[in-house]
């Protein structure tokens, strides 16, 4: 919430109904002031996200009458299946509108909003929150492949505008904003108060154009794990898809990690994978059903959701590594149902053992069968258009343990049961090392026959998440040591904790003494939720010698927060922020809403 401390502490201390000095507070055009504001002078307005923040901010033209749409059939004064609901408001300050809104279970159509104007803008969408009620709304630009999303979850006072920054962008005169609930997957509630145009300055433009331009900051590396998008969305059109590629045009982001989201399952008709789900007629989360229908229609019309998003990042100018997660394999009942694919189950010979004969959920890579079937799933895949291959470390662990297999390559090489000898005994760490350099050997082997295919000699890559040090990894015999020297990493990013880390950390000397001289590119993973420690995570991993920056599950429908995530490749700019203080959210407050005053000493809470 953009307030003060001094505005928030009172603000908690009032009445539900006694709003008005916190609306006197708030300043006359009802936004909170923003602590530090006159301060900011070394971040762009487009990465501030703040509307003030803009020269021609004052000569923005406010679209507040939302009821205007091109869509007005789809509009009622009434909640109604099909429509939104037109809720006329007034904010504090003064500025009248009407604005739509659709519930969760509304299945409203996209309504589009007429801009008018010629030149260069700055587009802000003011997206409703109230009581119970938040908002997440998808907005795209006429001339755009897909929509972005915008979220305003934030309840305070019992209804509020965010001011969210959707683009910039040169209109011509004849574009539409359109917006949209998401009514497909778990369906959200939407509302829009407004859309603002603030026209840019020479000075501003050539900035802008300048900053997207600029290359040498290209250097996150995102994940998308192939599954939960199409879990909560359920997207069944190419556009739909290509909302989930959209947000990472223009950013920082050179590399995007796309995963088979559990060992050999997938999104599309394999010849050597699984689709799951298309056999049940019973799910255990309505995720998996919505994950299983929309699989289901998108191979029926054609569209294949790993080409089309390899496909759509390349036409952001992002590359695509395709991913395994090697422990995928199965999951806690009762998932299993839906989880475990027919090679596993009909394998259970190849599953791996620990030391006392505990089954692990895992299938071993002393099995060359199993090794094959994920190599030829990466080829598979990789063949869509994919500039490399990845395999996610931090999702894969272990690999070997003293199942049989292993256990009787040990005894060739040994003429002892491994069972017998310590666990830390070096020689059970070389065979598991010795295996996993066999697989990627394998995936080499299958990269340099499809770059033959492709005839055009550009050569695809091979790289991976790893856990942060070195004793984590080679536990389970991952030697990035060896790997390294043999030419078989191109490219890592390293994950500080996960399952199977028993030091846990980062230890970037090991990372840069190993890389360095090979130019081998490794990017850290900051973690939390706390822009201010994300960005002080981001910079100590520059200081220490990083290439970049690797993002888990980047996507963030937070504007203000994916404007500082999307930026992590820009020392300077990070340094600012923190030296400037970290913006927060700017929000409009209600005067009145619908027939209810909202900041009068007696408001309409009270009776709920």
């Amino acid at each position: 919430m953009q307030v003060s401390s001094r505005i928030t502490d009172c603000c908690r201390s009032l009445t539900l109904g006694a709003l008005t000095l916190c609306a006197a507070l708030s300043g006359a055009n009802g936004q909170a002031p923003t602590p530090g504001s006159a301060t900011i002078s070394t971040i762009p307005p487009w990465v501030s996200t703040q509307s003030a923040d803009w020269a021609n901010a004052k000569r923005g033209v406010m679209l507040a009458d939302m009821s205007k749409c091109e869509s007005a059939s789809a509009l009622s004064a009434t909640m109604k299946r099909r429509h939104w609901k037109t809720i006329p408001y007034e904010l504090i300050g003064g500025q009248k509108g009407v604005m739509i809104w659709a519930s969760q279970e509304t299945n409203a159509p996209p309504v589009r909003v007429r801009l008018g104007v010629k030149g260069w803008y700055a587009i802000y969408v003011g997206v409703f929150s109230g009581a119970e009620t938040p908002s997440l709304a998808w907005i795209k630009l006429s001339t755009d492949p897909a929509p972005v999303s915008r979220q305003n979850s934030n309840t305070d006072y019992y209804g509020n505008v965010q001011d969210a920054f959707f683009k910039v962008a040169e209109l011509k005169g004849d574009e539409t904003v359109q917006v949209a609930q998401q009514s497909s997957g778990y369906k959200v509630g939407c509302g829009v108060a407004f859309v603002k145009l603030i026209p840019l300055t020479p000075t501003e433009v050539a900035g802008w154009q300048a900053d997207r331009n600029r290359q040498a900051h290209r250097g996150m590396t995102v994940t998308c794990d192939g599954f939960s998008f199409i879990y909560y969305r359920r997207p069944t059109t190419a556009e739909d898809l290509l909302a989930e590629i959209e947000p990472l045009r223009n950013t920082d982001v050179d590399t995007l990690i796309l995963q088979s989201f559990g060992a050999d399952k997938v999104s599309y008709p394999t010849k050597v994978g699984h689709m799951p789900g298309q056999k049940m007629d019973d799910y255990l989360v309505p995720g998996h059903r919505y994950f299983s229908e929309a699989v289901r229609e998108l191979a029926r019309k054609q569209i294949n959701p790993v080409k089309v998003l390899i496909d759509g990042a390349h036409d952001a100018g992002i590359k695509v590594h395709v991913g395994i997660r090697p422990a995928g394999w199965s999951f806690v009942e009762p998932f299993t149902d839906f989880w475990e694919t027919p090679f596993y189950k009909q394998h259970p010979e190849w599953r791996c053992e620990d030391r006392d004969g505990t089954p692990v959920t895992r299938l071993s890579w002393a099995v060359p069968e199993v090794r094959k079937h994920l190599v030829d799933l990466l080829s598979e895949m990789a063949g869509f258009g994919a500039d490399g291959a990845h395999v996610v470390f931090n999702r894969g662990y272990p690999l070997t343990l003293y199942e049989k297999p292993f256990v009787d390559l040990f005894l060739k090489q040994h003429g002892i049961d491994p069972r017998k000898l310590e666990e830390s005994d070096p020689h059970i760490a070389h065979l598991r090392s010795d295996i996993v350099m066999t697989f990627f050997r394998e995936v080499r082997l299958a990269l340099d026959q499809e770059q033959s295919r492709r005839k055009n000699g550009k050569r695809l890559v091979i790289s991976a998440m790893l856990l942060g040090n070195e004793p984590d990894n080679l536990q389970y015999g991952v030697d990035v040591r060896r790997l390294v020297a043999e030419g078989l990493l191109d490219e890592i990013s390293i994950y500080p904790y996960d399952f199977g880390a028993r030091k846990g950390g980062f230890d970037m000397k090991f990372f840069r003494e190993v890389c360095g001289p090979k130019g081998i590119p490794f990017r850290p993973a900051p973690v939390g939720s706390d822009p201010k420690g994300l960005l002080e995570q981001s910079l100590s991993f520059y200081e220490q010698g990083a290439d970049g920056i690797a993002f888990w599950d980047a996507s963030d429908p937070d504007i203000n927060r994916w404007s500082l995530i999307s930026r992590l490749g820009r020392t300077a700019e990070m340094r600012a922020r923190l030296r400037d203080g970290i913006r927060k959210q700017t929000y409009y407050f209600f005067h009145r809403l619908g027939d209810n005053v909202m900041n009068g000493r007696y408001g309409p809470i009270w009776g709920g």
